[in-house]
């Protein structure tokens, strides 16, 4: 018993050596969080809080579910000739965190979506995302994520509430433009006011 408890230890102890051994970033984060975020992108707080909510939410409801973000060749340390080619590396990545964590698993790259869930069969949420256009640039990739979370738990018949993001980066988008335009606006008045007093002066002249 003793002996069974000390190749138990080592075990444990082993294992995430061996997941950390291979240099892939995200085998190490999904171990224990739901969503691996690319260290160094510039991502929203608004993105990140969608996400981290629609796949918290997702789980809760009993959709389990875990997303690694791949922005840049970067994020996949190692396995950098997995880059563009999401399904691979759904593969590849569902197998190295396994032993922690064998359930699904959604890769989400600016090429598209990749999707894993160890023998089982993933046709279903492949058809839910066809209809998810991935993002090309960080924050709009963590948007397509959420969405992405959705329309697969949908498919399972799930329902998982679009999670209040305080605005994306199309309202955030919204908003300069608005901005702008008043700011351009408030000057075009200006400049009116004052040809319309120059032509006042010089007419009472």
């Amino acid at each position: 018993m003793r002996r069974f408890a000390v190749l138990l230890a080592v075990v444990v102890l082993v294992l995430p050596a061996t997941a950390r051994a291979n240099g892939d970033p995200a085998s190490d984060v999904l171990l224990t969080e739901q969503v691996f975020y690319p260290f160094e992108a510039p991502i929203s707080d608004s993105a990140k809080k969608e996400l981290s909510e629609t796949v918290a939410e997702a789980n809760k409801r009993g959709y389990p579910i875990r997303v690694a973000l791949i922005a840049f060749t970067g994020d996949l340390g190692t396995a950098v000739s997995l880059w563009k080619k999401p399904q691979p590396y759904a593969r590849f990545l569902g197998s190295e965190i396994a032993f922690v964590y064998p359930k699904r698993l959604l890769v989400v790259m600016p090429s598209g979506f990749g999707v894993y869930n160890g023998k089982a069969s993933v046709a279903k949420e492949e058809r839910a995302l066809r209809t998810v256009r991935p993002g090309k640039t960080p924050t709009p990739l963590a948007e397509s994520a959420a969405e992405a979370v959705r329309a697969m738990a949908a498919a399972d018949g799930v329902t998982v509430p679009k999670a209040s993001s305080g605005g994306g980066s199309q309202t955030r988008d919204r908003l300069i433009l608005g901005g702008a335009l008043l700011v351009a606006v408030g000057v075009a008045l200006i400049l009116s006011t004052r040809v319309f007093k120059k032509r006042v002066r010089g007419a009472e002249q």
